[in-house]
């Protein structure tokens, strides 16, 4: 039962939560509407959750899906972007592995999260060396915000969004509130820059601020920090957009990453100057 929980906790762990039950309702989502893209996930996750095992990494961090919610989206990539064929399911398995592994070795030896980074820098790499480019025309008829929910799997269709919706409401009402909030402060901050509004509907403008905004209430930082991480991860996305290249989630890496080094520095002058103050912790 304990590596079933890491596995289904590693999946749910993709939106900052680690509960089973969380983890079961997004994998009956993807498989419903891809299942393909769910073998692939689970397949990947596996393999990832067994490396963590053998190796002994932090068993806190494993029962938690810590070291498998980076194969997960491996395995999701993957299955999107390739083909159907048992090369892909091998690659899942082998890259999905190994995602968990810098996972590991980056959390021993650096002191803050890398978040999605093992993910982007495995995938990334390949889909720009395949000449992959972000279509000027997506799909039509996706409800916003739920496809900007969905689209951090990959799935931005209805079911698969709203059973991500159930999941994250049964972890708490307070993720799901951030991960919609994040939807629509990305979105908003990139239709400024003149963004396709059909990008928008798709979901490709809010799915990085889903997860800025979910992870710094993760972080349990201060409201306005989960704002700021969605308005910067908002502007990173359209940006890219603009050039049609891939991002994955590096917005979102970064965003987090801009956020929390702003507020070590402020708060280290907070604390110097003001040390009876508490404004931006």
């Amino acid at each position: 039962m304990g590596l079933l929980f890491s596995l289904l906790n590693s999946i749910s762990q993709i939106y900052f939560v680690n509960r089973p039950i969380s983890g079961l309702l997004i994998t009956l989502g993807v498989f419903w509407s891809a299942p393909f893209m769910g073998l692939a996930m689970a397949i990947a996750t596996l393999s990832a959750v067994l490396l963590a095992e053998i190796l002994k990494f932090n068993p806190t961090l494993q029962a938690e899906g810590r070291y498998g919610f980076n194969a997960a989206l491996v395995g999701l990539a993957l299955a999107l972007f390739a083909p159907p064929s048992l090369w892909v399911l091998v690659a899942s398995a082998v890259l999905g592995g190994l995602s968990g592994l810098i996972y590991g070795l980056w959390n021993k030896h650096v002191q803050f999260s890398c978040y999605t980074l093992p993910f982007n820098l495995l995938i990334l790499p390949w889909l720009y060396w395949n000449g992959q480019r972000i279509a000027d025309e997506v799909p039509h008829d996706y409800e916003f915000p739920l496809s900007a929910i969905g689209q951090v799997i990959f799935l931005p269709d209805t079911v698969p969004a709203i059973m991500v919706c159930a999941a994250l409401l049964w972890a708490g009402i307070g993720i799901l509130g951030w991960a919609f909030v994040g939807a629509l402060v990305a979105s908003g901050t990139a239709t400024f820059l003149l963004i396709n509004p059909e990008y928008i509907n798709f979901g490709l403008t809010g799915y990085n601020g889903v997860l800025a905004a979910s992870a710094m209430f993760w972080h349990r930082l201060k409201p306005y920090w989960s704002v700021a991480a969605a308005v910067i991860a908002g502007l990173m996305t359209a940006l890219v957009l603009k050039t049609g290249l891939p991002m994955l989630t590096m917005p979102f890496v970064l965003a987090c990453w801009l956020c929390l080094g702003l507020r070590s520095i402020f708060c280290y002058y907070q604390h110097k100057f003001m040390p009876n103050k508490d404004y931006l912790s």
